[in-house]
C-alpha cells in the first residue's frame, strides 16, 4: 500500500465520521475517543488508519518492537498500514549557510505495525491492572517514602 492510498483511507474514515455525526449518531464517535484512549501515541491520521483497518485492535507495535517484547508476529499476519516520518537532512557538504543545514524535508513512508493478537510468546504485562486488597501495602508505601527522605502530604485537590 503505497502513501497515497493511506490518505485515502484516512480521508474516507474523517468523511464516514463526520457524516456519522451529521445524523446524529455519536456511536462512531465513542468508538474513535475509545481508540484514542487506547492509542494516545500515534497521530490521529495513524489513529485512523489503524481503527478504519482494524476495530478491534487492543494494542498495535511495529514488528521490532514485539521481538524485543519477546513476541513473534504470527506467519501469515496482516499487518496494518500507517505513515511514519522521515525527515531528510541536507548533508553539510550541499548546505550552502547555516540556515540551510538547519532546514530538514519531512517525508512519510507506508510502515505495518500488528495487533498482539497477531504475536505469539512471551505475555505481554498487564498495566495499570491492580487487583486485590491495597491496604496491607499503605504501610510498606509510607515507610518506603519516608526512607527516602519524600513528604508525604494528602490533599483534597487534584491541582
Amino acid at each position: 500500500m503505497k502513501v497515497e492510498q493511506a490518505k485515502q483511507i484516512a480521508s474516507k474514515a474523517i468523511e464516514q465520521l463526520s457524516e456519522a455525526l451529521e445524523r446524529g449518531h455519536s456511536e462512531t464517535l465513542r468508538n474513535y475517543l475509545a481508540a484514542m484512549a487506547k492509542f494516545h501515541r500515534y497521530s490521529l491520521h495513524n489513529l485512523i488508519l489503524i481503527v478504519s483497518q482494524r476495530p478491534d485492535a487492543t494494542r498495535v507495535a511495529g514488528f521490532h518492537t514485539w521481538k524485543q517484547l519477546g513476541r513473534n508476529v504470527k506467519k501469515g499476519a496482516k499487518g496494518i498500514m500507517i505513515l511514519a516520518p522521515v525527515v531528510l537532512r541536507k548533508n553539510k557538504e550541499e548546505a550552502t549557510s547555516e540556515e540551510d543545514q538547519s532546514k530538514a524535508a519531512v517525508y512519510f513512508r507506508a510502515v505495518y505495525v500488528f495487533d498482539q493478537t497477531d504475536t505469539e510468546g512471551k505475555p505481554v504485562s498487564e498495566l495499570g491492572c491492580a487487583q486485590g486488597d491495597p491496604s496491607g501495602y499503605t504501610e510498606k508505601l509510607k515507610q518506603f517514602i519516608a526512607e527516602r527522605g519524600i513528604q508525604l502530604e494528602y490533599s483534597d485537590s487534584c491541582v
